[in-house]
């Protein structure tokens, strides 16, 4: 080998690593793990001045994640009762709504000390402060015919979707280890009659949305959350909106990457949409394999009996088989069983004083046993006594 020869190897061996020093190297993403959570709706009073005391007493029943509720409605208790002047607001800072209290900060502290990870719990469509915004409601068809009032804030409007992502991304700036949608990120059967979403929807489509094209000779039964006579015309429609909802989803997720990429993705899912796919969408206009699409990490699937149980007029064996049918069809979907995250019942939701009897907690674990790897998250916890857990 000849003298420039060599030198010439050197120089680019040198240029080479050089570059590789000085260039930013693409972060490896976090790979979904096992999970086995807390979902905390309002931390009791009892914690005040001593938030350790709750992990102390998660960790000593199996959890090993937080997932802390960050947003404030009209109504809603607040976090270890604190007093604030925020009617509806959020618990980390923010410019784009009122501040409770900076709550999130004090739980990340006292997560890392325990070892436990946090999932900020985040609202979108049901803020209080974004739904009393002038033009915030979204419209929705009535089967009868006309426009009435939606479920919630109107995310066709650009100035409500901003701010929806404007919160996400601000809510990125803390070292969290993922978020958490809320169930409200839903967009419902009959929503999507205002001029932005009509009209988005005839650019798109060609097709205009009125409510004689999708609910003509239909029949809503809310009760069981049924339909009867729904043309391909709703279904193309609910479909569309599937996707405008996921694709929300997707540039949250871009814009919170650019924040923090380490941070997971968890959406809460309505029990019918895994096992009853025509339903999910129809109803919620979701769709996991838009969500997968999108980016989804986790899917947070609402098995809760007593909800089930009331909606389909099933006995306690009988919801309890019907949830592990929803946890199979999750997973056959997430294709990894931890990215599943069965999210149980440990207390009543129309008395939360009560905990559900142990023996039909077990009843529904025993039905979940045999899915080795499944993720798990209790609901709805307000201090350590709250919290049952399957322990597998």
């Amino acid at each position: 080998m000849t003298k420039k020869i060599i030198i010439f190897t050197i120089i680019f061996v040198y240029l080479f690593n050089l570059s590789i020093a000085f260039s930013d190297v693409k972060k490896v993403k976090k790979i979904p793990l096992k999970l086995n959570a807390v979902q905390v709706f309002a931390l009791d009073e009892v914690y005040n001045g001593d938030i350790d005391a709750f992990f102390i007493e998660a960790s000593s029943k199996g959890i090993d994640t937080i997932m802390l509720r960050v947003f404030h409605n009209n109504g809603d208790k607040t976090h270890l009762n604190i007093k604030t002047n925020c009617s509806s607001g959020v618990y980390f800072n923010t410019e784009y709504a009122c501040v409770v209290a900076d709550i999130l900060s004090d739980f990340i502290t006292a997560a890392k000390t325990h070892n436990m990870k946090v999932f900020a719990w985040m609202a979108s469509r049901s803020l209080s402060f974004l739904k009393e915004e002038d033009g915030g409601m979204s419209l929705a068809f009535s089967p009868d015919g006309g426009t009435v009032t939606g479920y919630g804030a109107n995310i066709f409007k650009p100035e409500v979707r901003e701010k929806i992502v404007n919160l996400f991304t601000d809510l990125a700036a803390y070292p969290i280890d993922g978020i958490l949608f809320q169930d409200d990120f839903i967009i419902k059967y009959s929503e999507g009659a205002d001029d932005y979403a009509v009209n988005l929807y005839k650019a798109e489509t060609g097709e205009i949305a009125s409510a004689d094209l999708f609910f003509s000779g239909t029949k809503v039964y809310e009760g069981r959350k049924n339909f009867s006579g729904l043309k391909d015309e709703f279904y193309r429609w609910a479909d569309w909106k599937s996707r405008y909802l996921t694709g929300l989803f997707k540039h949250i997720k871009e814009k919170v990457s650019e924040v923090n990429s380490d941070i997971l993705f968890a959406v809460n899912i309505y029990y019918e949409t895994p096992v009853n796919p025509s339903q999910g969408l129809a109803w919620y206009s979701q769709k996991l394999e838009n969500f997968e699409k999108a980016g989804a990490d986790y899917y947070a699937v609402m098995g809760y009996s007593e909800q089930i149980a009331k909606e389909l007029g099933l006995d306690k064996n009988s919801t309890a088989i019907y949830i592990g049918k929803i946890a199979e069809k999750a997973i056959q979907h997430a294709k990894q069983p931890e990215r599943v995250i069965m999210k149980l019942q440990s207390k009543y939701f129309w008395n939360e004083q009560n905990l559900i009897t142990e023996k039909d907690f077990r009843i529904v674990c025993n039905y979940l046993a045999s899915m080795k790897g499944i993720s798990f998250a209790y609901v709805p916890i307000f201090s350590g006594s709250d919290i049952k857990t399957c322990g597998f």
